[in-house]
């Protein structure tokens, strides 16, 4: 016993050591975990809990029976994987068309083309769906009134329609126009990095340039593809926005909105049954999480990347070149041109009415001065950015402290750590915002005072946005050599001093970028901040919803635009941090 006990002594001092040079990264982490595993850890007994959070009533199966047996929740769950399964496929089509088009072929204006394509992404998902709702609403829709003075002419009269975007198609339709961008990223370093020497076979073979994309390109990238496919699917899963703006006026819901239906909009509220939704929803998007994982994982075997120093040659589509163009062009106006000209005139009238040459005499930019007088709208800007200051610093610095114990200390159960720090990637922000209230209305967190205030909002985001920020901080850190770190070690120097006076000068590109990912991405964040709204957290996007659904649509689309105005110029600045970061750390 006595050998034994010597033995186990040195390991213990070792690791007490250990712990005691890292002890600021340790305290960091399991702040963290608090922040991810107890609200979720809450959620699931809430799911077995009666009555009221903050005064359950004790347990119960009852919600588990209630909940499946009920058959809207088999209605939702179909409509959402069909939604998700043709929105994908629309998507990957779309987004592999045009990953072809700019980067193999000569269709003109590519370099425009390539900064086009992200400008979708500055568009917030609610605001999309808004800007259709007016192009395609059945009575009022710009498109429609003008597809019915097209059919008068012919002696088809409608009352209204013919195309109404409040249908199942309309939110198919929406979803599959909303990934491309980020498909599109996905998938162009593939097409752009492909090794050459496949397609030129098949040319010496006689292939025409059809036949070689089709039965050459295409199935060399396959694996790379399926993999984007997947990750939009998950995507579409979590979607909400459309869902509410578009599907719940129409009685269509999906597994999002019949969760924010459940726990904020139904009388009275179900606390048990929504739980049960969300705990069931966080599971399928984890299995299906695993599932890409893995695919992600087994791609690298089916890589068809080439270490030589050229790339494959410019395609030429011929006559196609300029119907290539248009394609874009159009898809241009049906994504962001389209849907902000027409938040843009409601914007400008006192009450909304559609685009005529009578209205004009209504045009004015009174809603934009009467909005900048508005306390309580200041009051909301406020909160908006200084919810965006503390989203983006506390995520970035806690992805930091995280990724440094994962990629450079030898503490046991770093890579547990790194896995958990991915688990809320897997997790739809509607489910992140039910499990905050869970937790933080129960006792004895109910306490702290956080719920209702632009805190609870704040740890949400970070909780959403935290596996991105360790993803992009991993890979930075291990480009950095370990040497200068070392030496800092020698001269006596902690770990958490190390880090923040060697590493992170080092890794600023990386560390602002995702700052600015994360900041861009908490100004356009909507179903979070709208599952925990009160008085005291209202941000833009939630106020803008309220206008919305209170019927004052020139304000909503007021605020709407300024939105926009503000996230086009952010977004492009990201993605060209991003991309000049990626070139600098391959």
């Amino acid at each position: 016993m006595e050998s034994t006990a010597a033995l186990a002594l040195p390991r213990v001092r070792a690791f007490w050591d250990q712990a005691r040079r890292n002890i600021v990264l340790i305290l960091v982490t399991v702040f963290l975990l608090f922040l991810i595993l107890v609200p979720l850890i809450r959620l699931l007994f809430s799911s077995f809990q009666r009555g009221h959070p903050a005064i359950p009533e004790g347990w119960t199966l009852q919600n588990y029976v209630a909940a499946y047996s009920l058959p809207i929740f088999y209605e939702a769950f179909g409509t959402t994987v069909l939604i998700s399964a043709v929105g994908t496929f629309i998507t990957l089509v779309i987004a592999v068309l045009f990953a072809w088009l700019i980067e193999r072929t000569d269709m003109p204006l590519r370099n425009l083309a390539w900064t086009l394509i992200l400008i979708p992404m500055a568009i917030p998902g609610v605001l999309f769906a808004l800007g259709w709702a007016l192009l395609l609403a059945p009575k009022t829709g710009v498109i429609n009134v003008l597809l019915r003075g097209a059919l008068d002419l012919v002696g088809i009269h409608l009352d209204q329609g013919p195309v109404s975007i409040y249908s199942l198609g309309g939110l198919i339709f929406l979803d599959g126009l909303r990934g491309v961008s980020t498909l599109f990223l996905m998938v162009v370093g593939a097409f752009r990095m492909m090794d050459p020497s496949l397609e030129e076979a098949a040319r010496v073979a006689k292939a025409n340039a059809r036949g070689t994309f089709f039965q050459v390109t295409l199935p060399a990238l396959l694996p790379a593809i399926l993999t984007a496919g997947m990750y939009s699917f998950i995507s579409s899963m979590d979607s909400f926005e459309a869902p509410l703006a578009v599907g719940l006026p129409a009685g269509i819901f999906v597994l999002a909105t019949l969760i924010y239906f459940t726990a904020r909009l139904q009388a009275p509220v179900d606390y048990g049954l929504s739980a049960v939704y969300g705990v069931t929803f966080m599971f399928i998007l984890i299995f299906l999480l695993i599932g890409y994982r893995r695919a992600v994982r087994y791609s690298e075997r089916f890589s068809t990347i080439t270490g030589k120093g050229f790339r494959p040659r410019v395609i030429s589509v011929g006559k196609w070149r300029y119907a290539a163009l248009g394609l874009f062009v159009f898809y241009f106006l049906l994504t962001v041109a389209a849907p902000f000209a027409i938040l843009l005139w409601a914007s400008l009238l006192p009450s909304y009415r559609s685009p005529s040459f009578e209205a004009l005499s209504f045009v004015s930019p009174a809603n934009y001065l009467e909005a900048f007088s508005r306390p309580h709208l200041l009051s909301v800007a406020s909160n908006t950015l200084i919810l965006m200051a503390i989203a983006a610093t506390a995520t970035t610095v806690l992805a930091l402290f995280v990724s440094w114990i994962v990629v450079r200390t030898k503490l046991r159960g770093r890579s547990l750590l790194d896995g958990m720090m991915f688990l809320p990637h897997s997790i739809p922000g509607i489910v992140i915002a039910l499990a905050m209230i869970m937790a933080y209305l129960s006792p004895p967190l109910r306490y702290l005072g956080i719920y209702g205030s632009l805190w609870i909002v704040a740890m949400g985001l970070i909780v959403s946005y935290i596996a991105f920020g360790t993803r992009l901080m991993n890979s930075a850190i291990v480009q950095i050599q370990k040497e200068l770190e070392e030496a800092a070690y020698v001269c006596g120097a902690t770990s958490t001093r190390t880090l923040l006076a060697i590493t992170l000068p080092l890794l600023f590109p990386a560390f602002a970028a995702g700052w600015i990912w994360v900041a861009v991405h908490s100004l356009r964040a909507f179903s979070i901040p709208l599952m925990l709204a009160s008085k005291k957290n209202e941000v833009f996007s939630v106020l803008l919803w309220q206008y919305w659904s209170d019927g004052d649509v020139p304000m909503a689309a007021t605020l709407g635009v300024m939105l926009v105005i503000v996230l086009i110029p952010l977004t492009l600045v990201m993605r060209r941090f991003i991309v000049k970061v990626s070139g600098q750390q391959d």
